[in-house]
């Protein structure tokens, strides 16, 4: 059973937003970049700004489903349109370093498991559309990796 922590990601199904357990600030569509840096300083681990509108800013030290996660927010002109999540999984398997296809399958199976709960849907493509936008769960062949996240409707 995981073991839950206090800073949690919670979802809202109603309008996409996500809250962290012990945080006023909620993060929504449109919020101010500047406004998240500081709200979720605690959390913070690093930015990049690709200079042409869009930045991320990357923080950990949160978990979802109980288990630890690190997540980004994806801004365009200082404004939220998407947000990116990964968990660690307890005993993933790693070879060099790396998740196994093993590993990167559990943490897929786990993570649309959580979504399934948190928005009432299935997840089984991976993808599900809302009136607010769309949040993912899939394989990344070109990373190798599992893919999560949410992005705004415009």
């Amino acid at each position: 059973m995981p073991h839950e922590m206090t800073s949690s990601l919670v979802f809202s199904s109603i309008d996409g937003s996500l809250h962290i357990k012990g945080c006023p600030t909620t993060i929504q569509r449109g919020l101010d970049r500047d406004l998240a840096a500081s709200a979720f300083s605690k959390f913070y681990r690093t930015a990049i700004d690709h200079k042409n509108g869009y930045e991320w800013l990357a923080f950990h030290g949160v978990n979802f489903g109980g288990y630890p996660c690190g997540f980004s927010l994806g801004f365009h002109l200082g404004r939220l349109e998407q947000i990116h999540w990964g968990v660690a999984l307890p005993n993933a398997k790693m070879e060099g370093g790396w998740p196994t296809r093993e590993a990167i399958d559990a943490e897929i199976i786990f993570v649309r498991k959580t979504l399934s709960d948190a928005f009432g849907r299935g997840f089984r493509s991976g993808q599900e559309n809302f009136e607010w936008g769309c949040v993912w769960c899939v394989f990344d062949a070109k990373g190798f990796q599992a893919s999560s996240g949410l992005r705004y409707a415009a």
